[in-house]
């Protein structure tokens, strides 16, 4: 059997660090949401902040307005999405060289600005969750949740177009591989980062019912990474004659999840109280 260079770059996405990196990224989109936005947020209008988990944020807001508690609501996907616009800039830059740290980028945005623009889709088919907290009470909540509804479908397939125009970038033009390539950089992160973050939420003290809402938002929000690569199948994307990424075996990267990943099933899951 021949052995080509195109094997080699192939073979050379390596799983321990795809799934490590992916680990990585999901539990820092949690902590984005739920400590930066949320708790952050929450010391903005002068609230308290009483204990944090994987699964959510508790907070003292009784001396606050009622606009200050929909801009702690609002602020866990608001963040995300900030911090996915500033992922893609960073991506856009032409010194980022490094193939591990351009798939850490390029995932990074991505799940962000999916989780940031699903929670809208989330919400208005829920009817709970961060953006009906932040309409609630605020006219008829019917035209809310359809407003978010159609708003959400939009957000979400202009940021699988977005997401995917900037992957179209790293997975070469040679047909032979290019969709498994593409697959290998999505699905594998889907799963190993969406499982990641809702291990943690098992040891949460107060219900089993925060275990369903983290795996919903986790691998709802993200579903996109699971299917959205099908889309190269279609007109909508051409071919780009790049060398294609190649992730070699990372211990650093390795080393990084796994810490991580203690830290957020052990300490964090349970809880900790501030």
């Amino acid at each position: 059997m021949e052995y080509t260079k195109k094997d080699e770059s192939f073979i050379q996405l390596d799983i321990l660090s795809i799934i490590s990196i992916s680990i990585i990224v999901f539990i820092i989109q949690n902590i984005l949401h739920e400590f930066i936005g949320h708790g952050g947020a929450t010391l903005l209008v002068g609230g308290k902040l009483i204990s944090l988990t994987t699964a959510y944020l508790e907070s003292d807001l009784e001396s606050v307005s009622g606009l200050g508690r929909r801009i702690v609501a609002a602020a866990g996907p608001i963040v995300n999405i900030i911090v996915g616009i500033l992922f893609w800039i960073i991506l856009k830059r032409k010194n980022v060289k490094n193939n591990s740290f351009k798939f850490f980028l390029w995932l990074s945005m991505t799940v962000n600005l999916l989780t940031g623009t699903g929670y809208f889709l989330f919400s208005g088919v829920s009817g709970i969750g961060d953006w009906i907290n932040v309409i609630s009470g605020i006219g008829s909540i019917w035209m809310w949740r359809i407003i978010m509804i159609i708003a959400g479908i939009f957000l979400y397939l202009l940021i699988i177009f977005v997401s995917l125009k900037e992957l179209n970038l790293l997975i070469g033009a040679d047909d032979s591989d290019r969709h498994k390539r593409a697959l290998r950089l999505s699905l594998i992160p889907y799963l190993s980062g969406s499982i990641a973050t809702t291990i943690g939420a098992f040891f949460n003290p107060v219900s089993i019912l925060f275990v369903f809402t983290s795996a919903a938002s986790t691998f709802g929000g993200t579903s996109g990474l699971a299917w959205m690569t099908q889309l190269y199948s279609t007109k909508l994307f051409s071919k780009i004659d790049n060398q294609p990424i190649t992730i070699k075996r990372n211990w650093l990267w390795v080393l990084f999840a796994f810490i991580l990943l203690l830290g957020h099933i052990f300490l964090l899951g349970p809880e900790i109280k501030f």
